[in-house]
């Protein structure tokens, strides 16, 4: 096949190569855009729709236009083309865009064979990530339509993603503003300055954490794996000693003073009994603090960064350093304020819009940050630095995750990989991998989020980020809880958790402690899970962020349920329904309505059950969250069955099992619709299919091994087994579950129902008791039915 060149104006792409050069010189262009490019010239010869170009250049149609405005954007930017100029592509009102520049086109020689590509630095072989792959395989893909959704303990961690795309979200505006360069991809870090000492007087208090934050930057752009400033500060509030990652490391502590209408800054190094000092003056003190950062890379054999990497003028600088200051100091109000009451060209330059957007993203704001960084994008210009374009790109990416715009979330992290990786910005490129983790784990394709986050992890290790570390630990704890290995994800949230704790990371720690509380409800470590519930309780002493703060609601109700304490989940439950936003709370909201079910059901109120899961049966639901999804419908068809409708309750059922059969395969789901089956088979007097079905389910929840499972099959299969005369196989469901007897109300009842068929009077009437204690607000049907009752 012969290679071809398209040459126009004074540029020349060539497809083959993925390179657009302009006289000669080479034009960065992400791969979306350069592929973009490429088909609009090689049609045009008629005008291509919307719909046709996303789906060639992003290989699928779920990805909204405003994307491909953007990337279309960037392309004419690149191409020199300003404000309305249509001088190269031409957009066709409400169909899509046609290339009109005059192309000629050159024929070259056939390319050679291709060799197999060596992996890039940036995207390494999964064996050489630093974090094994799973040993299974992966997850079936999911359906071309929507994607799979999340597993079934997301009805506490409701926005796992939330967890897996922390770095890329909440915590962005705490990462360098600049490329984070170390020398080695090691957890140790070099250095780390603590906060500076400074003027005593009121107008300079910023310059404690602004300067600290300045030099941090400054010595991380030369070089000198500097631990981030956010991570010094957490570690210094907790008190004690430094955690191991900065065992061995440089102490840098600063300090400026103003004389003679000039400061001085001082930096200290230390280690040991090793002391060096860097002195500098200027006529501003963020000068003063580059010149002293910069003079100690010398002396300590680095090259100090080029002068473009500071912000275009000191007015800016001082405000980028005062707002970052306030943000590490948790007053965003101030940070915002600063912004406000700034020269109107100050607020406009793309560093400080971007600034208040990382504000929005950590007060969770999302629409509102999509459309600032959308808009900041458009208006880039060609010459800006790339780690500011990546941070952009990144914080778009995080919004649209959170915002369940999947397909967009992946092509933005994807770009900011190209775009970043050249510079060798390590922890932009962490984030963009974090993101496209959280991805990957939304669509169930479990080996690649494991792949991502190791590559995060070892670009967050070379950053010398001991927080981006730890994080990653914890996101692949909770993509091995994807996996339905809860046992196995409960050390590693522990160890994550721990190692954030010891770091001082509060925020992200209320992530790990909210995760673990999912997996302990799963493992029936209720005491465990209230623990953790307990720990995060009230949620705005611990979190910022208004989303987070509903979800912690939103788990502390699901574990009083699962204790029976059911007054106080139907105020935590009401208390979401009254003051969570429709709009941004929607899924936790959703959930709430479907935990409201689960109360009723629980106190004996069929038909209400059933119209509380119904209105949690929502679009948005089944397709991020099928799994919790899957549970509100079971739950329903459950409550129309107690309810006496039982012809309604079997069209629910047969529903329910194709919708199973039309995902992708999933053993738990599969459990889910035998249950499903069995239980109506059961009702409708259909016993030998009922019993066929739950040996099947039981079969099905002992693979699994998961406490949650195992327990609920055999609350349900026991009476059933108990009524046909079948008491050797009722025992022995009995004695596999009979480990939560203690704990769990349906175990201990379903022993004690057993005991009773039995005719052990006496041991029927302690477990009876037992089961009476842990049943606390619930009203157990088949006692008040059967008129069975404590003599």
């Amino acid at each position: 096949m012969t290679a071809r060149r398209y040459l126009f104006h004074d540029f020349c792409l060539d497809p083959a190569a993925r390179e657009l050069r302009r006289a000669g010189e080479l034009v960065v262009l992400p791969v979306s855009s350069l592929d973009c490019l490429a088909y609009l010239i090689e049609h045009r010869e008629r005008a291509v729709g919307r719909d046709e170009l996303i789906a060639a250049v992003w290989g699928r149609t779920d990805v909204a236009d405003t994307l491909l405005a953007q990337t279309v954007l960037r392309i004419r930017r690149a191409l020199g083309e300003s404000g309305g100029e249509q001088s190269s592509i031409r957009t066709v009102p409400r169909f899509g865009y046609r290339w009109t520049a005059e192309t000629q086109v050159e024929e070259g020689a056939p390319p050679a064979s291709a060799e197999p590509e060596a992996p890039s630095a940036a995207d390494p072989p999964i064996e050489n990530i630093g974090v094994a792959p799973p040993a299974e395989a992966p997850a079936a893909a999911p359906p071309p339509d929507r994607p799979a959704g999340r597993r079934r303990f997301a009805l506490v961690a409701v926005l796992l993603l939330g967890a897996l795309v922390a770095a890329a979200a909440l915590w962005q505006w705490t990462r360098p503003d600049g490329p984070a360069v170390a020398p080695a991809a090691a957890e140790r870090v070099g250095a780390y300055v603590t906060p500076a000492q400074t003027p005593d007087a009121p107008e300079w208090a910023w310059l404690r954490f602004g300067l600290m934050d300045l030099v941090a930057g400054r010595l991380r752009l030369g070089g000198l794996a500097t631990a981030p400033t956010e991570s010094v500060l957490v570690l210094l509030k907790q008190g004690g000693a430094p955690p191991a990652a900065f065992a061995d490391a440089l102490q840098i502590s600063p300090s400026a003073e103003f004389r003679d209408g000039r400061w001085k800054v001082t930096l200290a190094a230390s280690r040991g009994g090793e002391r060096t000092l860097a002195v500098a003056d200027a006529a501003d003190v963020l000068g003063a603090g580059r010149l002293a950062a910069d003079q100690l890379l010398i002396r300590l054999g680095y090259q100090p960064p080029a002068a473009r990497d500071a912000p275009s003028t000191l007015a800016l600088q001082e405000l980028l350093q005062r707002t970052k200051a306030a943000i590490l100091a948790d007053q965003f109000d101030l940070a915002r304020s600063l912004i406000a009451q700034a020269a109107p060209d100050l607020r406009q330059s793309p560093e400080v819009v971007l600034r208040l957007a990382q504000i929005e993203m950590g007060e969770g704001r999302y629409e509102s940050v999509q459309q600032q960084a959308t808009a900041l994008l458009d208006r880039l210009p060609a010459d800006a630095e790339v780690s500011l374009h990546g941070r952009i790109l990144n914080l778009l990416g995080g919004a649209q995750l959170r915002l369940g715009r999947f397909a967009e979330a992946d092509a933005t992290f994807g770009e900011a990989l190209d775009i970043l990786a050249p510079a060798h910005d390590s922890i932009g490129l962490a984030t963009a991998y974090t993101g496209r983790a959280a991805v990957a784990a939304q669509h169930e394709d479990l080996e690649r989020a494991t792949a991502e986050i190791g590559r995060a992890r070892v670009e967050f290790a070379a950053g010398a980020d001991a927080l981006g570390v730890a994080h990653s630990d914890m996101n692949l704890g909770l993509v091995v809880a994807q996996r339905y290995r809860v046992a196995q994800a409960l050390p590693m949230l522990r160890q994550a958790e721990a190692r954030l704790r010891e770091i001082g990371a509060r925020e992200e720690s209320v992530y790990a402690r909210f995760a673990m509380i999912g997996v302990q409800l799963q493992l029936l470590d209720y005491a465990a899970a209230r623990a953790l519930s307990d720990e995060n309780w009230p949620p705005e002493t611990h979190t910022g962020n208004e989303r987070l703060r509903w979800q912690l609601v939103l788990a502390r109700a699901h574990v009083c349920i699962v204790e029976g304490r059911l007054g106080e989940a139907a105020d935590l439950l009401a208390r979401i329904e009254r003051d969570a936003s429709p709009s941004q709370d929607a899924a936790t909201r959703t959930i709430a309505h479907m935990l409201s079910a689960r109360v009723a059901f629980e106190r004996g109120n069929a038909a209400q059950a059933a119209e509380l899961a119904q209105s949690a049966l929502t679009p948005a639901l089944r397709s991020d969250e099928a799994d919790t999804y899957l549970l509100a419908w079971q739950l329903r068809a459950r409550a129309l069955r107690r309810s006496g409708h039982l012809d309604e309750a079997g069209r629910e059922t047969a529903a329910l099992r194709a919708w199973v059969e039309s995902r992708p395969a999933s053993e738990w789901r599969e459990l889910q619709a035998l249950l499903a089956e069995a239980e109506q088979a059961w009702a409708e007097g259909r016993r030998d299919v009922a019993l066929g079905r739950f040996a099947d389910a039981s079969q099905r929840a002992e693979r699994l091994g998961v406490p949650e499972d195992r327990v609920e099959v055999a609350a349900i299969a026991v009476p059933a087994l108990i009524a046909a005369d079948q008491l050797d196989r009722a025992a022995a469901l009995v004695g596999t579950i009979a480990a939560w007897a203690p704990v769990d109300f349906r175990a201990a009842w379903t022993e004690a129902q057993l005991l009773r068929a039995l005719g052990r009077t006496d041991d029927w009437q302690r477990a009876y008791e037992h089961a009476s204690v842990l049943a606390r607000e619930r009203i157990v049907p088949e006692l008040r039915e059967s008129g069975m009752a404590a003599k």
